[in-house]
């Protein structure tokens, strides 16, 4: 299957949980780096939240992607009804226990992913969560992960914005996007002014913004779900965690 203009594979048919199931073992490897950038934090913040020290959560996430690897896991995905979300999470917690019961500490398998997991930034970004006790590690995770789809959505927008010659419109409403799409009381005007735009104009910007944005949403989930008729209930319960 040929990619689109943009680089990426049409998300309909060619999804990240086909690429790390594929035969093709240098486009199984290609996803799994994929996967490790975009949804590394998750798992680490998963593994923090369960008790685990800083380098305990990097030997035990090492192990655990190259467990990946070696033994095809991701082809049993079945079991956690096609979601890549909740096949990692229960795979990890039940790594983690065992690793556990083994009292072992486990030496990093492989150095594939030192160029991939940056554990010095992400400690530090971790040192600076403000969680609270309701916080479990479950629900840490799937906030992470949503997270991590909405940073994915803005900064593909960011990006084609950029190449359309728009990046100041987009930045200028960024602010709007990221705290809900909904234009603040007097923001209309200076906004507008700030681009050179009328009103209308800009709320028309917006309103195509936020369609786009609706769109790239769908796309990051349809690349984690099996089957697209899982899409719509999985981006509900995921922008559903932020009003929790």
């Amino acid at each position: 299957m040929s990619p689109r203009a943009d680089g990426r594979f049409p998300t309909t048919h060619w999804t990240l949980i086909a690429r790390l199931k594929s035969a093709d073992e240098a486009e199984a490897a290609q996803a799994l780096d994929e996967l490790c950038a975009q949804y590394h934090y998750p798992l680490y913040c998963y593994l923090r939240r369960r008790g685990c020290a800083h380098h305990d959560a990097q030997d035990l996430l090492h192990d655990f992607l190259a467990r990946l690897i070696r033994q095809r896991a991701l082809e049993r995905m079945e079991e956690a009804r096609g979601r890549l979300r909740g096949y990692l999470s229960l795979s990890l917690g039940r790594h983690l226990h065992e690793w556990r019961q083994s009292e072992a500490r486990r030496e990093r398998p492989i150095s594939h992913f030192d160029h991939t997991l940056d554990f010095a930034a992400i400690e530090h970004r971790y040192r600076h969560e403000r969680f609270t006790d309701a916080d479990t590690p479950d629900r840490v995770f799937e906030r992470q992960w949503a997270t991590e789809l909405l940073r994915q959505a803005i900064e593909t927008l960011a990006a084609r914005y950029a190449q359309k010659g728009k990046a100041a419109l987009f930045e200028t409403l960024r602010p709007v996007l990221e705290r809900g799409g909904c234009l603040s009381v007097g923001d209309s005007a200076p906004l507008a002014a700030q681009l050179g735009m009328s009103e209308n104009a800009l709320r028309v910007a917006l309103h195509r913004l936020l369609h786009e944005f609706r769109e790239e949403m769908q796309a990051a989930v349809r690349l984690t779900v099996e089957h697209a008729e899982e899409v719509p209930a999985e981006l509900a319960y995921l922008l559903g965690l932020f009003q929790r």
